[in-house]
Order: C-alpha cells, then structure tokens, then sequence
C-alpha cells in the first residue's frame, strides 16, 4: 500500500484535492488508520441544492445533483432503488428503495414460513421495551441506508450509523436523509469512549465471510463502548450451518445475558445456510 498512500498525499497545498476519496477509503479498508490529513479543499458536486427538509428527507431518495457519481456504476438514486442487478454491490440490493423495501423494516416481522411464527427479525418497539427508557444513544454498524436510525429516531432514539461506500453512496444517502454517518471500516476502533453507549445493531455487515479473529476483535470493542445494562443487537447474521456453532460460540464468549436467542433457516438455500438474531445485555463487571 506505499505506493497508494504515496499517490495520495501527492497534491498541492491549499489547491483542489483531487478526486481520490475512492482510494482514500481503499487505504483504509487495509488499515491505514487513521487516514492522514491533507491541507486541500475537498471536491463537491457542481450543482448541490438544498437538502429536503427532515419532515421529508426521511422517506423521499435525495436530489442526484448533491451526490458525486462518478465512481460508481449507477448515475442517480433511480437507478440504484430500482429491482436489478448490476448496479455495483451486492449488500442491501433493496436498501434504496425507500416505499417497499425499507419502510416495514423493524415494524413489521417478516415469516420464514408464510403459516409460522418462524423469523429473525425483531421490532424496534420489543427491543425498547425489555429497558423501558433507558435506550436513548447507540450505534448502527450495518451495511444499509440509516432506516434503522430513521425508525429509532421515531422511538426518540439517536443512532450513529457507520458505513463507508462500497459500490455506492452510503454516507451521502444517510446524511441526505438528514442522519448522520460515521465513516469507519470494519478493522478500525470504534471512536467512542468506554462505556458510553445504550445499544449497538448490526445486520448485513456480520455475516458467514468474517474470520473468526477478526469478529473476536470486533466484539472486544463494541464491549468496550458499551455501557453495562447496554443492549448488543445481532440482527440477522447468516452463515452455512456447518458453521454457525464456530460463531455462536464467539456470541458465547461474552457472557452476555441473552434476551432474545434464535436460529432459523434461509429459505432460499435449501436449509444450508442460516439466520441469527440476538438481542444481548452486556453485564456489569467484573462479573
């Protein structure tokens, strides 16, 4: 990565940065943490319009002209909320799609079997409700577009979510939406001090890629941050069957108080990869 780092802090001071937040965030999904700084003005869209009021930011795709699209295979937020493949990630393919896709998410359950009572997901009102009044801050490391803190908001909760833009433009969506991102990859710490947050969710983000390591490491801060009596909430997290007692035993490893604890197939891989969700209580220590 020396020669990327080297191309990167290759510019003129106090002249136009150049267009390289693409290799910026290259550098530090490779852990070239933290990023160093450039004293350059940063390159913003030509016609950026005023931001939607939140009353409807919330629910409504931005205006294309506050986004840079250059890099990305998609030219305007149509394209990218649109049912198809091909516009350049596979991670929350819907997620942009703002009506029918995100709208229910953590409102509505959705059934592994349409006649059961067979799922993974768990509503916002449930969650809040096993700490009455005490989730009010946290933090969502998710793979998505901020719903998860647009519905939190509703419940009078802020969250922070973290993402970074690949394939496209996360962090401009969130931030359009009038939320607000955290731009951090999955090998930095987490810029929060100890002991501070009331809830911590993740989904599409820990799922079966992830070195066992890596996760231990993962879970290690996210303690760290969280405040005893603080809610840890793995939404949705699928991996192959074979595997998920490797990672059920890392859950394990916390010694968390299990709230909500659950496994259930995925449907759309005859019965060989898997869901799980939990909902945890991190314990005063030392225990």
């Amino acid at each position: 990565m020396k020669e990327e780092l080297e191309e990167y802090m290759n510019y003129d001071v106090g002249d136009i940065c150049k267009d390289d937040w693409k290799l910026a965030q290259k550098l530090m999904v490779h852990g070239c943490d933290p990023l160093p700084r450039r004293r350059c003005f940063s390159v913003a869209p030509k016609l950026y319009t005023r931001p939607y009021p939140i009353n409807e930011s919330i629910w409504k795709l931005p205006d294309d002209r506050n986004v840079r699209w250059s890099q990305y295979k998609c030219k305007n937020f149509t394209c990218l909320a649109r049912n198809s493949t091909g516009k350049g990630f596979f991670k929350c393919t819907d997620c942009f799609n703002l009506t029918h896709h995100e709208l229910p998410r953590w409102i509505k359950s959705i059934y592994v079997y349409p006649n059961s009572n067979l799922t993974s997901d768990f509503l916002i009102q449930d969650i809040l409700g096993l700490k009455p009044g005490e989730i009010r801050i946290g933090l969502d490391f998710s793979v998505g577009t901020g719903t998860f803190a647009a519905r939190m908001r509703d419940f009078n909760v802020t969250i922070i979510s973290a993402t970074i833009n690949l394939g496209a433009p996360f962090s401009e969506m969130i931030a359009l939406r009038g939320l607000v991102p955290l731009y951090l990859t999955v090998n930095q710490r987490v810029p929060f001090f100890d002991n501070t947050l009331d809830i911590i969710h993740t989904t599409r983000f820990l799922d079966g890629w992830i070195d066992i390591v890596l996760l231990d490491f993962i879970l290690y801060d996210w303690d760290r941050v969280l405040r005893p009596g603080g809610l840890l909430w793995i939404d949705s997290f699928f991996c192959m069957k074979e595997d998920i007692d490797d990672y059920l035993e890392v859950f394990n490893m916390l010694r968390y108080k299990k709230h909500k604890w659950v496994v259930v197939p995925k449907i759309d891989k005859d019965g060989n990869e898997v869901f799980f969700s939990a909902v945890l209580e991190k314990p005063p220590r030392p225990f």
